[in-house]
């Protein structure tokens, strides 16, 4: 079996801090708290080594989630 590769962050002790601070934000640990989290860690100077798979199940429910929506439209001319 292949292990999923993940991309790890390279400053943990800055990840638990921007995590302790999104939770206490939100007000308890939720998948919102963990997006305000990154959002903090990345605008720190935190970052990631590695690829995210493609197989990712976030990465999946994107695409997902984007063929449901309406194609954008653009200005229209007269």
């Amino acid at each position: 079996m292949v292990k999923n590769s993940r991309p790890t962050r390279t400053d943990p002790s800055l990840w638990e801090l921007c995590k302790k601070e999104a939770v206490q934000k939100m007000g308890k640990f939720s998948a919102r708290a963990m997006q305000h989290a990154v959002l903090l860690y990345k605008q720190r100077g935190g970052g990631y080594v590695g690829h995210k798979s493609p197989k990712n199940a976030l990465v999946q429910w994107g695409k997902k989630e984007d063929e449901k929506r309406p194609p954008k439209r653009g200005i229209l001319s007269e």
